[in-house]
């Protein structure tokens, strides 16, 4: 089935993810996440798109980017494509360094511009790797402004026209809980195109171990996470996908889905009604 082409207008806004192929490291040491960053630049000023936020870890990445007139595609292609050849040179290999195709999320823009950006920055704390303050983030540009590859102005100015009054409000609100990201979120369009080379003919079942493994790269959560009551908006979301799957190709009943989540018969009933 040939894939879908991406959504674009100008001025749309995408959580850009990209990962390791095989999950391996993209990033050996800090000069590879300098490169990466230089070609970030690079092409998003060449082509006048705008980097809100960034997270840079050692085998994925997260970036917040609004495009203009160039699609996605060509400035994500660039970026990819020279980096490969830096890594596969600087490391005497051959073969891809990422996923065939990265992930791009296309967001609702100003008015939850600010939640994505701070889920994007709690990456590392989430990942119990550092705290806020981790190096290859973003949230240093929005502090200290150093290194000018992220446009934080735009975003700093939803808080105050002053800039330190807006880093402090900034800082604030970053501590903040993020659960409410998952609402300012296309995730229909993510799963779209998370498995897009993974569909299989209307009448072919799927297998539990699929759907299980689609949640995890949609949602970036593991099964036990969907297991008993939440109040999380974000687990309630890819529940309740995980549910219609389930349901959909009669892998499970509704009895046994609601024993295996933990939860009610009724749960799962209101579910499945909807749909």
């Amino acid at each position: 089935m040939p894939r879908k082409p991406r959504i674009h207008f100008d001025g749309a806004l995408y959580h850009v993810m990209v990962r390791g192929n095989n999950k391996n490291y993209i990033f050996e040491d800090e000069k590879d996440k300098l490169e990466y960053l230089k070609r970030v630049k690079k092409y998003k000023d060449k082509y006048r798109s705008k980097l809100y936020a960034y997270v840079i870890m050692d085998n994925h990445v997260h970036l917040l980017v609004k495009v203009s007139n160039t699609p996605l595609s060509k400035i994500m292609q660039l970026i990819q494509q020279t980096y490969t050849q830096y890594f596969n040179k600087k490391y005497n290999r051959t073969g891809h360094v990422f996923e065939q195709r990265y992930k791009a999320v296309l967001c609702n823009t100003d008015e939850y511009l600010l939640s994505l950006i701070r889920y994007i920055h709690k990456n590392p704390e989430r990942a119990n790797i550092s705290d806020i303050n981790y190096k290859w983030s973003s949230h240093q540009e929005y502090i200290y402004n150093n290194l000018g590859i992220c446009d934080v102005d735009f975003p700093l100015s939803m808080f105050s026209n002053y800039k330190e009054l807006a880093v402090k409000k900034y800082l604030e609100y970053i501590l903040e809980e993020d659960v409410e990201v998952a609402e300012n979120i296309n995730y229909e369009f993510i799963l779209e195109e998370i498995i897009n080379n993974e569909h299989k003919e209307k009448n072919e079942k799927k297998s539990m171990t699929e759907i299980i493994r689609q949640l995890e790269k949609a949602y970036n959560i593991n099964i036990e996470d969907l297991i008993g009551k939440s109040r999380n908006r974000y687990i309630s979301k890819a529940k309740k996908w995980f549910v219609e799957e389930v349901i959909k190709y009669q892998l499970m009943n509704q009895k046994e889905l609601a024993e295996y989540l933990g939860v009610t018969e009724m749960a799962i009933s209101k579910v499945v009604n909807k749909v």
